[in-house]
Order: C-alpha cells, then structure tokens, then sequence
C-alpha cells in the first residue's frame, strides 16, 4: 500500500507542480512541495517506523517553504537528479557491482559475460541521462523562465526517464532474445526492491 501511494505520489507531485505554473499560481509550488515532502516522509515513517527522522524532514521543508520558497521550488529536481547520478555514477567503480547490474542479477543468477558489460554499459548511459538533467534544471532555474524550467523539470525529464526505461527493454529484448527477461511491471518491481540508497 505504501509503495503503491509513493508512486502516485510521484506522479502527482510534478503535474501540480506544472498546473501551478499554468495557472498563474508559482507560489503555490513551494507549498505543494512541502506538502509532497511531508506525505513522502509519512510514508517512509509508515513503512520504517522512523518517526522522529521523518518529523525533522516534515519540519525542515515546512521551515524552507516559508523562509526560502524559491529554494524549495527550484532545488528538487536539481538534487533528486543529482543523487541519482552519484548513485549510479559510484556503482561503477571497479570494487562495485552497477546497478543496472544489479537489476540483471535478479533475473539471471548466472548473469553471461555479455549482459553484465551490457549492464555495465548501460548504468554509464543512465549515470550521463540523470547528470544531464541536473544541469539543465540548474541552468533554466538560474537564466531560464519559470514556464520553461517547469516544463523541462515536470514534464519533459519524466518523459526522457519513460523512454529511456522503455526503449531500452525494448531494445534489449530484441538484442539479446535468447535470453528471458523480465516484463516491465518486474522491471518496475526490481527497482523498487533493489534499495539503490542503502547500497554501500
């Protein structure tokens, strides 16, 4: 249950987020990211029982909504993106196994030669796509205009990230078929059990 009201969550934050910004209403981005944050925090606590560390977090973006909101309207999706890059970039060091990797190994308990430096190879892509991103979310946040750092970081990112996810099975599939592979709702269900920020 948990689980399920994150991913709508997620999906739900940016979309408010661009209909603010359509609407003529910017300064409701920085309430509705307090709001996602503190329900983000509810649900992690839920599923954690973390109480005092979600409070402070629900407090702290609570405290940044009213003393700094263009930081707490601008900085998400830099910061979002960028722990993705380090996340996945780190993998790839030579003592660490990459997450794409990772993903593979729940699906092959022998994972072949070939698929694991495709992995590999494919962690570097996601790694390159999530660092793209931040620095296009920092750029249109510091020169760009509100409509066009809105559409970029709520729509069009989330568009790149679907295409990606998708294209990349497709083509995966095709490329290597005589291998099984998970559907994309496994796919989904891998990244979400693989506890990317807990990996050491």
């Amino acid at each position: 249950m948990a689980a399920r009201a994150g991913v709508l969550l997620a999906c739900a934050w940016p979309l408010s987020l661009h209909c603010a910004v359509l609407l003529d209403a910017p300064q409701w981005g920085p309430r509705l990211t307090a709001i996602a944050i503190v329900l983000a925090a509810a649900l992690w606590a839920a599923a954690t029982r973390r109480l005092l560390p979600a409070m402070v977090i629900s407090l702290v973006a609570a405290v940044i909504a009213l003393a700094a909101p263009a930081t707490l309207l601008y900085a998400p999706p830099v910061l979002i993106n960028l722990a993705l890059a380090i996340v996945f970039g780190s993998s790839l060091r030579a003592s660490r196994e990459a997450v794409i990797t990772t993903f593979a190994r729940m699906e092959h308990a022998e994972l072949p030669p070939e698929l694991a430096l495709y992995t590999r190879r494919l962690t570097l892509l996601w790694t390159a796509l999530f660092a793209v991103m931040a620095a296009v979310a920092l750029a249109l946040a510091l020169g760009g205009s509100l409509a066009t750092w809105s559409t970029f970081t709520n729509v069009v990112s989330y568009l790149l990230v679907a295409a990606l996810f998708a294209g990349e099975h497709a083509y995966r599939r095709w490329r290597f078929r005589q291998y099984r592979h998970a559907t994309l709702l496994e796919l989904v269900r891998n990244v979400r059990n693989a506890g990317l920020f807990t990996r050491r």
